[in-house]
């Protein structure tokens, strides 16, 4: 800034100050006067504080030249009074006086002193186990507080609160092995603290090398069991973890890693450890001096039970064989709670990919024979839940609280969908559905059992995808190791693409087949009952989609031997229940018979050119008859048994034949013939009766095209009719083949008004 006034700290000489012009000397001449009154007034406070301190300290000098002249007056009187003699006479007197003091006091402050260590030392052990430390630093806490408990206790006059001390020293030893137990088995600790854990075992339990072998196996052991109650898929792979860690861990600590841990620990005396000594809590660098000698010098004593490999391999397969037994059984129960085929692939391949590194890792054959049951404990259950999935579908519940209205069809009717009002906003799928539903004659019944079988294909469908999953998973890219490294490495990865797919498909395959089959068989039972035939023979349309499809898509073959006469005996109900109100109608049309509509015949001869007007009757009466029944359940095989039974029902209601007398001898009266009048007469009734035995002729030659059957059929009721009338009626062949042929062009001209029944006819 222009007004900034210059430091004058910075000048050199008094004649930099001049340099600047002059307004600036004169502001600088002002600052450094206003500078030089507030130093003068600093000045003059600071002197007067000093002159009060220098009359304190003048007041202290003169003190101190008094003591001194009372310490020189002492000093001289000390030195008159410290003569040879006096000296002498002193140190007699304080040996007089040490030793009737004796040896008692000293054994009094030994003893609180080893207290005093002893007491530390279970309160240090007390606070690692609670910190989680080195479980060895415990050990030789402990070890250190018995050895100070035993010479306490041996002493003249133990101190009351030895019990005490004690029973704490007995808590933390029961404590410490609890702790040690859980240091064996948590997870995540290498084998240097492992190591320690056990030799903290061997201290503190002073067990032999085999003792805590075996003590770190059944450690190890239980924690798998305890694992294995009710494990989840996470309990699954942690016991797998153990299990790994376990074998891998008694490879590398035993004999050699073990021993040269109990090693170090007979190399050093016991209160020379650095762990110990580093530890200020004992105070030792105080109380030291305190301890006896046989304390001090305490080394810890090892067994020296020589451990051998081949000990080791013998306790490491017996606790191998217990430990996979407990991996089974908690792979099954694990197995047993899961329902989920998705669950359980992902479970099986997590399982065995851990596996199978673990038994790469230890490259030995120990468990060839544990996958294989590990396998076959997945496949099992996946075959349980492949029959669990296709397990029986409840079909008939529905079926049978439906029955009782299922003669009501005005409901299947195609054209009341005109009347209603169909949701439209996601396509035309509900219209479509709705089409569908009523072509098929889907009452409310039948669309619930139709809904239950798609939802049982969809989960076949979803079973079938997982099924190939197993096949097409690339086992190679997740395992870190190479099936080559394992025993028997081509097999087991054939057996886990391929075997256990296989095996698990033909359960699938089977209980799919039982499961069709079951349905057909119960089809089969109800067939003779009272369920209406409609119901049962739509049921049956859907289980054939179903079973042609998982035919198709699964390659399950279900033999239904009872198939064909099933459907038959229900094609025979239907049947019955269909014609036996045309056929009641027509037995009275027939017995009510009027004369030929001869004017309307053709030809030369004239002959019927259409059937009776009852028999028309007949048609459509049985065609509204079948369409009410459901027009989806009129099947070529369905028609053909129509057909059947009414061409065997037919020639027995048109019953006995028109003029079947008018050839008979003439009668008698009073033994003499008819006059001629009578003769007249009898003449025009053979000629109406003629006629009508053509018109029922031809009513029976249309039937009989309508109903397929041929002349060469003899046992055929109808054509055996027809075959009495065409005798009695004395037709040529040329005139029955016209009557065949006129027959058949009037069904040509109406057959499409009796379309349920042109399904076989043209």
């Amino acid at each position: 800034m222009a007004n900034q006034l210059p430091d004058p700290r910075d000048f050199n000489t008094w004649e930099d100050a001049f340099q600047y012009q002059l307004p600036v000397v004169r502001k600088l001449e002002q600052q450094l006067r206003r500078n030089i009154n507030e130093n003068r007034s600093k000045l003059r406070s600071l002197v007067g504080a000093s002159y009060r301190d220098l009359l304190g300290t003048a007041e202290r000098i003169i003190e101190m030249d008094g003591q001194m002249q009372d310490v020189e007056d002492h000093l001289g009187d000390i030195g008159r009074k410290c003569n040879a003699r006096a000296v002498e006479t002193a140190n007699e007197n304080q040996e007089r006086m040490g030793k009737s003091k004796g040896s008692g006091e000293r054994q009094r402050q030994a003893i609180l002193a080893r207290t005093k260590v002893l007491q530390n030392a279970l309160s240090a052990a007390a606070r690692a186990i609670r910190r989680g430390s080195d479980a060895l630093l415990v050990s030789k806490l402990l070890v250190l507080s018995r050895l100070l408990h035993q010479s306490i206790s041996e002493s003249a006059e133990p101190p009351a609160v030895l019990e005490e001390l004690k029973r704490k020293l007995s808590n933390l030893r029961r404590r410490l092995l609890s702790y040690i137990e859980r240091a064996l088995v948590r997870p995540g600790q290498d084998r240097t603290n492992v190591a320690h854990s056990l030799c903290a075992y061997s201290l503190v339990s002073n067990s032999t090398p085999k003792d805590v072998l075996r003590h770190f196996l059944q450690a190890r052991f239980e924690q798998l069991d305890a694992k294995a109650e009710s494990p989840s898929e996470a309990d699954i792979l942690d016991i797998l973890e153990l299990y790994r860690r376990t074998l891998l861990d008694t490879r590398a600590l035993f004999p050699r890693l073990f021993a040269e841990s109990m090693s170090e620990l007979s190399s050093t005396p016991l209160l020379k450890d650095d762990s110990l000594t580093s530890c200020g809590e004992l105070s030792l660098d105080v109380y030291a001096v305190w301890i006896p000698e046989n304390v001090r010098t305490f080394t810890p004593w090892v067994r020296h039970d020589q451990l051998l490999s081949s000990d080791v391999g013998d306790a490491l397969r017996s606790w191998t064989n217990q430990a996979q037994t407990v991996i089974h059984r908690a792979v099954e129960s694990c197995l047993s709670r899961e329902t989920d085929a998705q669950s359980l692939l992902h479970i099986r391949k997590k399982v065995l990919l851990q596996y199978l590194s673990l038994s790469a890792n230890l490259r030995d054959g120990s468990h060839a024979e544990s996958i294989k049951d590990l396998r076959g404990s997945f496949v099992k259950r996946l075959q349980d839940v492949a029959r669990n999935s296709v397990e029986s579908i409840a079909l008939f519940e529905n079926l049978d609280a439906t029955s009782s209205s299922s003669a009501d069809t005005s409901s299947l009717d195609l054209w009341q969908l005109s009347s209603k009002d169909l949701d439209l906003s996601h396509g035309a799928q509900s219209f479509r559905k709705s089409i569908l539903d009523m072509r098929h004659g889907r009452d409310e019944g039948l669309q619930t059992c139709v809904q239950k079988l798609n939802k049982w294909t969809n989960e076949m469908d979803t079973f079938w995808r997982l099924l190939q999953q197993m096949r097409s998973t690339r086992w190679q890219d997740e395992l870190d190791v190479d099936f080559d490294d394992l025993e028997n490495g081509d097999e087991i990865r054939q057996a886990l693409t391929k075997t256990d797919a296989e095996q698990t498909q033909s359960a699938f395959q089977s209980a799919v087949s039982e499961v069709l089959r079951h349905q057909y068989e119960l089809i089969k039972a109800r067939s003779s009952s009272s369920t209406p035939p409609q119901s049962l023979l739509r049921l049956l349309r859907e289980l054939d989609s179903r079973r042609a499809m998982v035919e198709h898509s699964y390659g399950a073959k279900v033999e239904i031997d009872f198939y064909h006469s099933t459907i038959r005996s229900l094609h025979q109900a239907l049947v019955e229940q269909v014609i036996e109100p045309p056929l009641k109608q027509l037995r009275i049309s027939t017995k009510k018979q009027a004369k030929a509509a001869v004017s309307i015949w053709d030809g030369s001869p004239p002959l019927p050119v259409q059937p009776s007007p009852f028999v028309f009757r007949f048609m459509t009466v049985l065609q509204e008859a079948m369409s009410s029944a459901g027009s989806d359940l009129w099947s070529c095989g369905a028609v053909n048994v129509l057909k059947d039974v009414l061409t065997e029902r037919l020639g027995i209601v048109f019953g006995d034949l028109p003029g079947r007398g008018a050839s008979a001898s003439k009668p008698e009266v009073n033994g003499h013939t008819e006059d001629v009048s009578e003769q007249v007469n009898h003449k025009t009734g053979e000629t109406k009766s003629r006629k009508q035995l053509l018109q029922s002729l031809f009513n029976a030659l249309f039937l009989c095209r309508v109903m397929g059957t041929r002349q060469t059929g003899k046992d055929d009721s109808l054509n055996a009719y027809a075959n009495r009338a065409r005798e009695l009626a004395e037709l040529d062949d040329a005139t029955y083949e016209r009557l065949q042929k006129n027959a058949g062009e009037y069904w040509k001209r109406t057959y499409l008004l009796f379309g349920l029944l042109a399904l076989a006819a043209i």
